[in-house]
């Protein structure tokens, strides 16, 4: 996106902000409200830029060190919210031009913070969600053919697919819609998905965004590849629905997953609420350690030591979490909970199959840890065994973060079956079979 990058010229200034002791008075902070010309430029995949001219050198050298949030207005009249706004460079005090970076860009609205309560509706698309969704989505678009003609027919109308109520009123929920495109070319109908929040008071950014990372991670795991949205929009604060605010971020990557998923939408779209609910009320816990593992199905061009170590301890953080919060200490306490996951997935065909051989996964673990001698760790694997050990592990880790959605063992090894789980396995070395 950074060959065309999007660009406003306009003014820039530090909002006036509520003095919380008085409704009544607004507070001007050292330099709040002076508006200064300049040009903000979004690149999509980097990080924004807000340059501003002519600025006088009086001007309080704090307000270009670090500002929390700015608001701007460009030629057209387009409002903007900047939030966490940083000096790009010193020049010292003596200067007239000013680079930023912006991490986040509000467009149609003037927020005075991230944890303002100003909107009642988020609307989030992810360029895969579809993938995760076709077998259920597909049905909406039919087409009869005749003898010299056929009719396609596409609903055009919104239909919801999941709801799930969190926080005392909150809506979790999955859309679909058919858009229609016309070009010289003909028609092409796209399928178009999304993820939405609801909520009956308005609520922050801040609260959106921290609804918006969980179901990211949630779609990482249900696709098994990395997910991140790719457009964000708000309702106004007025709630007009022809009016809607942009959230302008750098973009991530998501990874395309094909048509191959974990978690079957069709076979477990009546568990999809519950399922989400627990994911919410759990995520604090759950998301260092499903954050560990969708690191790890990033393709790399070699594996380490690290790569191994970090899915060993998630496991561990796992058990400690999730299974013991006692927290067992001691030598034999990480072999211990490495049985007890074992033991708990033993009728999942894809855990069998892997043959996890506890105190070689946790003499592996404590060597490499610790640097000890491979005379200290005689069960301690390397290289390929050790790469090998280490898809294992992601397999068990997966599995352990099925469980916590509230699957059955008979339901995760629905998820299993023809899934990039199924592939790892159908890759381990014959011997191993």
């Amino acid at each position: 996106m950074s060959k065309n990058p999007q660009i406003f010229h306009g003014e820039w200034w530090v909002p006036a902000k509520a003095d919380p002791t008085n409704s009544i008075f607004m507070t001007l902070p050292e330099g709040g409200e002076s508006k200064y010309t300049g040009t903000l430029t979004y690149y999509g995949d980097k990080d924004s830029t807000l340059e501003i001219y002519h600025v006088p050198s009086g001007y309080h050298y704090s307000h270009y060190e670090y500002n929390k949030v700015l608001w701007g207005r460009d030629s057209n009249g387009n409002i903007f919210t900047l939030f966490n706004v940083a000096m790009r460079e010193t020049r010292g005090f003596d200067f007239t031009n000013v680079t930023y970076a912006v991490g986040v860009i509000l467009t149609g609205e003037h927020v005075l913070s991230p944890t303002e309560d100003w909107t009642k509706k988020c609307v989030v698309y992810f360029p895969y969600l579809n993938n995760w969704m076709f077998n259920e989505t597909q049905h909406f678009v039919t087409a009869n053919f005749g003898e010299n003609s056929f009719q396609l027919n596409a609903a055009f109308n919104e239909r919801k697919l999941s709801d799930v109520t969190i926080d005392n009123g909150t809506h979790l929920e999955l859309f679909h819609r058919n858009e229609i495109e016309s070009s010289i070319e003909g028609y092409k109908i796209n399928m178009k998905p999304f993820f939405e929040i609801e909520t009956p008071q308005p609520k922050s950014l801040g609260y959106y965004l921290k609804l918006i990372s969980e179901f990211e991670q949630f779609l990482s795991v249900a696709l098994y590849t990395e997910q991140h949205c790719s457009e964000v929009e708000f309702l106004d604060r007025n709630g007009d629905i022809r009016e809607t605010c942009k959230l302008l971020v750098k973009q991530e990557p998501s990874e395309d997953p094909a048509f191959s998923s974990l978690i079957k939408f069709v076979q477990l779209k009546d568990k999809l609420p519950s399922m989400l609910s627990l994911w919410h009320d759990n995520f604090d816990k759950v998301a260092p350690i499903s954050g560990y593992l969708i690191d790890s199905l990033q393709k790399k061009n070699r594996f380490d030591v690290p790569d191994f170590l970090i899915i060993a301890q998630a496991l561990d953080g796992y058990y400690k979490r999730f299974v013991n919060e006692k927290n067992i200490i001691g030598r034999r306490g990480y072999e211990l909970g490495i049985k007890t996951l074992l033991e708990q997935f033993k009728d999942v065909d894809c855990v069998r199959k892997c043959k996890i051989d506890p105190k070689v996964l946790t003499q592996s673990r404590d060597k490499y840890s610790h640097l000890l001698l491979d005379k200290d760790k005689p069960f301690a694997v390397e290289g390929w065994d050790l790469y090998w050990l280490t898809e294992k592990c992601k397999i068990l880790l997966t599995c352990c973060i099925l469980n916590m959605l509230g699957l059955t063992n008979k339901e995760i090894n629905l998820c299993c079956e023809q899934s990039p789980i199924s592939q790892i396995i159908d890759s381990f070395p014959l011997e191993i079979d």
